[in-house]
């Protein structure tokens, strides 16, 4: 190969490299579509509802969580990860189509969960220096920070305080070492 080919190579590649770094920052730095957003609050519910369930005591849906992950991410986020986290909500309801053929909303619970998984595994850090650096560079992805507002916001609330943990106003005595109980439930106080 001659030399004049391979450096015209690898400008072009640099070059596509740099432009799609430049199209990506261009997509996180543009203003959020909070109106898409604010619209997607079934999608928010059904996700969270995936992640704390109903069984004997209330889920993730009847606590509120989607209206707190709303709230969290238009008032509390920069516009970089308010972006990030609309495109995973996005992604989420493309890779739902493309794998079933259906809106999220719409799978069965075996369904919802192996989206989940995906998602969960795609998530994941890279090791060592370079986790570090895109954990700086980038942010946290889209599911943890889901999974993360999905638990404060149920645990939080007041259906998750009194009914989903163990609540005591008042606790009384601080005792550091306390036998548990069969079957009891977490302190919703620290």
């Amino acid at each position: 190969m001659k030399r004049r080919r391979a450096l015209w190579g690898m400008a072009l590649l640099g070059g596509s490299l740099a432009s799609l770094g430049i199209l990506k920052w261009i997509s996180w730095h543009k203003k959020p579509d909070l109106v898409y957003f604010s619209s997607q609050k079934q999608l928010l519910a059904a996700l969270s509802e995936t992640i704390i369930p109903s069984t004997d005591t209330p889920g993730a849906t009847e606590a509120g969580v989607a209206d707190f992950i709303v709230k969290m991410v238009t008032e509390n986020m920069d516009i970089v990860a308010q972006n990030r986290f609309i495109d995973g909500l996005k992604s989420v309801e493309s890779f739902s189509k493309d794998t079933f053929a259906k809106s999220y909303i719409e799978c069965t619970e075996e369904q919802k969960n192996a989206i989940m998984r995906h998602f969960e595994e795609e998530s994941k850090p890279l090791k060592g220096t370079a986790g570090k650096v895109q954990r700086k560079l980038f942010g946290p992805p889209f599911f943890p920070i889901l999974k993360e507002y999905t638990c404060i916001g149920y645990c939080t609330s007041m259906l998750g305080v009194t009914q989903g943990l163990a609540y005591t106003l008042v606790p009384g005595r601080f005792a550091g070492c306390v036998p548990m109980t069969e079957n009891q439930k977490s302190w919703a106080t620290k």
